[in-house]
């Protein structure tokens, strides 16, 4: 049978998580041939080995390749990697990361998602969901990340009957090939990967459509000074983007970055403005304590109050980011 679709997984030291997730690749019902191509950023762990084994005997085709034979490293690099080793066959390339779950029909839903379409779709994703566990502080922060309010309502965090999204986050997506060979990642921007990516193909007319039936339940950090560190990282990112876009920017990175401004600035404010400089800092405050009863709902458990913390540092951390990449790097750079 020819080859239908191409799954690419990107990972790096995931040995304690890419045996489940290959599983579930290989558990797949779908009605056409598949493979699989792992590319692996070097790990210093038993990942490729793993990878390696879980693949052989489930009788598809995969590949499980080391991006650091290849030359270079990052997501960007890796993804491109996927789609230059794909079979010539391949129609079509789909993602997911290492540490998710897929449901047994995932790739089937996103497959039947793009057949037949017209010629502006680029591509479908489905919704990010909490992958089961005991760890009360991983529930916690993987429901805050995904928190109906806290994402300011992304229907890629939910079930939302939508038929379009402005983006597919890679960790579920699948792509037509012959268009995603032509936009390619930027492999410049290291790891800023699928938002760019995104961002080009609808700025030159293409859609993406919204598959909430095609669940991926995806783990998370329990670490809340990885989840700070991960926050950071994502504001680096994103000011790579908007340096090379400058129409990308959104909202939430001015807004993160005056929020930091006005936490250094509110005791002079307050000395000038009295009480009315406090107003932001109660607005916040009940917006924190909203997040905070909506994942409480969630996860019925007293970790929930960790919402206090993860939401402030969550900001701080973005924006931080922001700055130190486009102010302090460009200075650097200078």
């Amino acid at each position: 049978m020819l080859i239908k679709v191409t799954l690419g997984i990107v990972a790096k030291n995931e040995e304690e998580n890419i045996a489940s997730t290959l599983e579930s690749i290989t558990a797949q019902e779908f009605n056409h041939s598949y493979e699989v191509i792992v590319v692996d950023g070097n790990s210093t762990d038993k990942t490729r080995e793993i990878a390696e084994n879980v693949l052989k005997s489930s009788g598809i085709p995969y590949k499980v390749l080391n991006e650091a034979d290849f030359g270079f490293y990052g997501l960007c690099f890796a993804r491109n990697l996927v789609i230059d080793k794909s079979d010539p066959a391949s129609g079509y390339i789909a993602f997911t990361d290492a540490d998710c779950i897929l449901a047994k029909d995932w790739l089937q839903k996103l497959y039947d998602s793009m057949e037949g379409t017209d010629g502006d779709i680029a591509g479908a994703g489905g919704p990010r969901l909490i992958a089961e566990t005991n760890n009360k502080k991983e529930l916690v922060i993987n429901s805050f990340l995904t928190s109906f309010l806290a994402s300011g309502g992304n229907p890629a965090f939910s079930k939302r009957r939508v038929r379009f999204i402005k983006s597919i986050a890679n960790y579920n997506a699948i792509y037509k090939k012959e268009i995603i060979s032509k936009f390619r990642y930027d492999e410049e921007l290291i790891i800023s990967d699928d938002n760019e990516l995104n961002f080009r193909l609808q700025r030159a007319g293409y859609k993406f459509c919204y598959v909430p039936d095609a669940g991926v339940w995806h783990r998370e950090t329990d670490s809340i000074r990885e989840f700070a560190r991960n926050m950071f990282s994502y504001g680096v990112n994103i000011s790579n983007t908007v340096r090379k876009h400058r129409s990308m920017v959104r909202i939430n990175v001015p807004v993160t970055v005056a929020f930091i401004l006005y936490l250094i600035l509110v005791t002079p404010l307050y000395v000038w403005m009295g009480i009315l400089a406090l107003i932001p800092l109660i607005l916040y405050l009940i917006f924190a304590i909203s997040v905070f009863f909506e994942i409480s709902l969630k996860t019925k458990t007293l970790y929930s109050l960790m919402v206090f913390l993860l939401l402030p540092i969550q900001h701080l951390a973005y924006g931080l980011g922001v700055l130190y990449n486009l102010v302090l790097n460009s200075s650097n750079k200078r």
